[in-house]
């Protein structure tokens, strides 16, 4: 019976695994490294191969505080995270890693309770765990990769998982996480501030899970800026809130949310969002339009307040839906304020063949003036909304007016401008064209305005153009077409008016093609029959009427509007034709 006991003794300790216990620095508030861990911990941090061990759960005291500030890799056992309730600060020359010895089995992670503030984490790698966990506390994550963290354990459901906390996440990379990236509970009021993350392919379970998801905020603003939000999973949407609580104020700006399930959607009530420039576009990949698929989705109660302005929502199954008694405001020039006057660009969302820009299914009326429709046509802009007219039951949606990208323009017509007086001859009619920037330079746009004999300015308005980058084409009944300076402008003024001045330098035409008279640049003129040269067949024009005395108001041989066709225009003619004066563009370099 002795033999026999010994034997099983001798087999346990062969078999048995390594035992570790949970460690606690001693609280002493001195400042330690992982080194020092190895020293002190008694075998529950070790290093061997160039690596840190940390063999089970690791307990920084309050008053203590652990620096990462080279470049190590700690990997943490099944089930082991680090709690700490001191200072944990990861800082590295290049990167640090947190990673699992078994990929298979994972680890839990960081826990930050609430007396570590000030710890924050920098050029991190976390992978292969659950979670960082935030517990009343607020720190900096910054410059990280948070990655593969698939564990499916109670310690948390995000991958970064904030209670009460006003953290601060910026500049990471956080992707291939279980479900989402960022979340907070529903009744759980936090205010982080997320900017200028690469959020992508999150929710690898692939269940309803948004990439951001949050519930309550706090006091404090919470704002999402800056960043890129796209999906894989079919489940899986862009930013969700759903509060049990209050919103206080939320700002979502800036960033690009693409191809997931939807873009944003909003429940509840008490909350306050500003949803401000951003780019919601083909968030359609589960493809069911009765479970999702909307741009932005509203679905609360009239205390929702909500304001979006001068996003692009584009590609979307919807492209705005309103549900309940919500009532966000999306363009409003009624009132004073000027955070609310739409110039949203929402167009090209639809399903089952049919456009819906917007769906209106509350009873209330929706203001959302001011936006482009994808179009410049009232009727066309009207088909695309679905509301009162094409059902009784619903709020009507008061949309008019369209939305108008405004230029101011001054321009001189060389012979009609006397740069002694500083006057032009008369006022006159021009048409712009906006045109691509690329090859064959589309015509996306065209406007007319009269130029001003003191100003030389006109004001031009396009209604069929969304945002972007365009050339000016500008054409005068005889004068050379000429177009704006190379590379184009960008039309994108957020309301704003905005100015483009062909007099002021010779560079903001196309090629340089004016001609200076006085201080002033104008634009060649005599290209009476407009086949974008002056040449003899314009000379014969302006010769026949002048031999003929023809006179007029707007006679296309009377170059410099004086009534009359004569001499003098003759002379401009001669001279332009002699030069070869023709139109200079990407269409003719």
């Amino acid at each position: 019976m002795k033999k026999f006991t010994a034997v099983l003794l001798i087999m346990f300790a062969i078999t048995a695994p390594d035992s570790f216990a949970n460690y606690t620095t001693p609280g002493t508030g001195k400042n330690w490294n992982f080194d020092s861990l190895v020293t002190y911990s008694g075998g529950n941090v070790t290093y061997s191969g160039g690596k840190y061990f940390v063999n089970d759960t690791l307990i920084i005291s309050a008053s203590d505080t652990i620096k990462v500030l080279t470049n190590s890799e700690m990997r943490f056992a099944t089930l082991v995270f680090a709690d700490i309730f001191g200072v944990f600060i990861v800082n590295p020359p290049d990167s640090a890693k947190i990673t699992a010895q078994d990929t298979n089995t994972k680890y839990l992670g960081l826990k930050f309770e609430d007396q570590s503030d000030g710890s924050y984490l920098k050029k991190l790698i976390f992978e292969y765990g659950n979670s960082i966990r935030m517990l009343d506390c607020d720190l900096l994550i910054d410059n990280c990769i948070i990655r593969f963290n698939n564990f499916n354990n109670t310690f948390a459901s995000g991958a970064i998982s904030l209670f009460r906390s006003n953290s601060v996440i910026t500049n990471n990379k956080i992707y291939r996480n279980r479900r989402a990236a960022i979340v907070s509970g529903s009744n759980i009021a936090s205010s982080p501030v997320i900017e200028n993350n690469l959020i992508f392919e999150n929710d690898t379970e692939n269940g309803n899970y948004p990439q951001i998801n949050f519930g309550a905020t706090g006091p404090a603003p919470m704002i999402i800026r800056g960043n890129i939000i796209t999906g894989m999973f079919t489940n899986s949407g862009g930013i969700s809130f759903l509060p049990s609580g209050s919103i206080p104020y939320a700002i979502i700006e800036n960033n690009i949310i693409k191809k997931n399930r939807y873009g944003i959607a909003v429940a509840g009530g008490s909350s306050n969002f500003y949803i401000n420039n951003n780019i919601i576009d083909s968030n359609n990949i589960q493809g069911t339009p009765s479970l999702g698929g909307s741009g932005i989705n509203f679905n609360g109660s009239a205390t929702q307040n909500s304001i979006v302005t001068r996003n692009i929502i584009r590609g979307n199954l919807w492209g705005i839906t309103i549900q309940g008694t919500a009532k966000p405001n999306l363009g409003n020039l009624v009132n004073a304020d000027t955070t609310d006057i739409g110039l949203n660009e929402i167009y090209n969302n639809g399903n089952s063949g049919k456009i819906f820009d917007l769906f209106n299914n509350t009873p209330d009326s929706i203001r959302a003036q001011n936006n482009y429709w994808g179009t410049g046509s009232q009727d066309t802009a009207e088909a695309h909304i679905f509301h009162r007219p094409d059902s009784t039951v619903l709020g009507p949606v008061v949309y008019l007016p369209l939305r108008a990208n405004q230029i101011n323009l001054t321009v001189l017509m060389e012979s009609m401008y006397d740069p002694i007086s500083n006057t032009l001859s008369r006022k006159d009619t021009v048409t712009v064209y906006l045109r691509d920037i690329v090859s064959p330079y589309l015509k996306r746009d065209s406007a007319k305005g009269i130029i001003d004999t003191l100003s030389f300015s006109g004001m031009f308005k396009f209604y069929s153009s969304p945002n972007g980058k365009y050339y000016l084409q500008v054409n005068h009944f005889n004068s050379i077409e000429t177009w704006s300076k190379t590379g184009g402008i960008n039309l994108n003024t957020g309301g704003a008016v905005f100015l483009y001045d062909f007099s002021g330098s010779s560079a903001n035409a196309y090629g340089n093609n004016v001609i200076l008279r006085g201080s002033r640049y104008c634009i060649y003129q005599a290209d009476v029959n407009q086949d974008k040269i002056v040449d003899a067949g314009d000379l014969s024009l302006v010769d026949n009427d002048a031999t003929n005395g023809v006179s007029g108001d707007r006679i296309p041989t009377d170059i410099n509007a004086d009534g009359f066709t004569d001499a003098s225009d003759l002379s401009v003619t001669d001279n332009n034709a002699s030069n070869t004066v023709s139109s200079v563009s990407p269409v003719n370099p």
